[in-house]
């Protein structure tokens, strides 16, 4: 398992059904900036979708100039790591069965950018 964090996006190569239990996802920030990696439960009832759809407005807004929201209801942070700029490190996790986001952040104010690097649907 590896989430790659560039510039302009993220990426993320592995196992998207894990069993639950303690996992490790290797994770490397390529970015010219500081940056972050997590993992974060969504709720019963929401999907990757509506946490895609999120991130878009906010990402607007914040092209605009307006103030943050935050996460949104259905979106519950696990594990999260900072990492700085051109090193790696891990992602460590226990998880239960449930599904979970796999993020890339450069959110230091100037800067946000937020990505969905992939769905983890994480099985009993």
């Amino acid at each position: 398992m590896r989430a790659v964090l560039t510039d302009d996006g993220c990426t993320y190569q592995g196992d998207e059904e894990p069993d639950a239990g303690a996992l490790t996802v290797d994770v490397e920030n390529q970015s010219s900036v500081d940056g972050a990696f997590a993992l974060a439960g969504i709720a019963e009832g929401a999907t990757i979708d509506d946490l895609q759809k999120y991130m878009n407005e906010e990402r607007q807004r914040h092209q605009q100039g307006g103030q943050l929201r935050g996460p949104p209801a259905f979106y519950s942070q696990v594990v999260r790591v900072g990492v700085a700029a051109g090193t790696s490190s891990q992602l460590p996790a226990d998880l239960e069965a449930g599904q979970y986001a796999l993020m890339c952040l450069n959110d230091d104010p100037p800067i946000w950018r937020v990505y969905l690097a992939g769905q983890l649907d994480v099985t009993p």
